[in-house]
């Protein structure tokens, strides 16, 4: 699997624009002034989602927008070169956002085992966030069967309003990766307002999350949906800043050394040097040698190519050991 070599970052809005289309469009603006790559919104109809008794199916209701408004925001997204993703719940929105052109969907572990809609989003051909918080790893397995044809990046990670640090377990990343041989995001939910919900992700990319989805908001004090796990519009582009300039620091796990690199060797070697002074026709036992740091570029730096061979010459003692006094 090729590795990436950037950090994806989705600003997460959820259900933070509350139903308002003027919410939606201070959103947009904000992230555009970030160093996320993406902005995700939850988009649905309420009933695809939940029966009329369900505790929350008035807030779903209130969420729903006109289609003219997402279409539009699509559009002012991909001008500002941001990709747009939603999380779907349905085959309706699911539809009518592939029509506008959104760029990925979130699959919500709500629908981890909802065949029908799986089936659906695996025919879009459309790079799926399939999230797999409180989720069997059979389940996850049965979901990716629908899948095939998408590029998939399973989901870590669980909103516990908010989930607390011992609860994260990010250890498993690179369990989910190494099982199912695929990218692995970190979906963060720590309370908005610490230390931590700065850092979180940092140890999540250390683990191997290659994106990071973060919840943002415009403003904690008003309190509006989402806010629990979320950053201020503030916090949130400097947090974007430091992750995009930090990842460059994850290189490639391939060993090999670079130019960089190389030079450090030849500064701190050790070259193979004489213990003693040494005569003419010796046979280099390893009590003869010791190791130190030299200006020479052609001494030994190993004592296991010095031993065994026949002094050419006579050598005094700390003189480095190269190939053309050797036999």
């Amino acid at each position: 699997m090729a590795e990436k070599k950037d950090i994806h970052i989705i600003a997460e809005i959820a259900q933070g624009y509350e139903g308002k289309p003027e919410y939606v469009h201070q959103f947009l603006e904000t992230v555009k002034q970030t160093k996320a790559d993406a902005i995700k919104f939850q988009i649905f109809y309420a009933d695809e989602l939940a029966l009329p008794d369900y505790q929350y199916y008035g807030l779903f209701k209130k969420l729903e927008i006109p289609f003219e408004i997402w279409a539009e925001t699509v559009s002012k997204a991909h001008e500002a070169g941001l990709k747009f993703y939603s999380d779907v719940f349905g085959l309706r929105s699911l539809n009518e956002l592939v029509q506008i052109g959104i760029d990925g969907i979130k699959i919500h572990a709500t629908d981890i085992n909802n065949e029908i809609l799986l089936k659906a989003v695996g025919q879009t051909g459309k790079p799926i966030f399939l999230a797999t918080g409180g989720c069997e790893k059979e389940e996850i397995k049965h979901a990716l069967g629908f899948l095939r044809k998408c590029a998939v990046t399973l989901m870590f990670g669980f909103q516990a309003e908010p989930t607390e640090i011992i609860d994260n377990h990010l250890r498993r990343i690179p369990t989910l990766r190494d099982e199912f041989k695929l990218p692995v995001g970190f979906m963060d939910h720590t309370e908005g307002g610490t230390d931590l919900a700065y850092y979180l992700p940092f140890i999540a990319i250390g683990a191997g999350a290659t994106v990071i989805e973060k919840h943002m908001t415009l403003n904690r004090a008003q309190k509006m949906e989402d806010y629990i796990s979320a950053l201020n519009a503030d916090e949130f582009k400097e947090w974007s800043m430091r992750v995009k300039a930090s990842a460059p620091a994850l290189g490639e796990s391939r060993w090999q050394l670079t130019a960089k690199e190389k030079m450090y060797r030849n500064k701190v070697k050790r070259t193979v040097c004489a213990a003693d002074n040494l005569q003419k026709g010796k046979k280099i036992k390893s009590e003869h040698l010791i190791l130190k740091r030299s200006a020479s570029k052609d001494a030994f730096n190993d004592m296991r190519e010095v031993i065994g061979k026949t002094l050419k010459e006579n050598i005094k003692e700390n003189t480095p050991i190269s190939k053309e006094i050797l036999s």
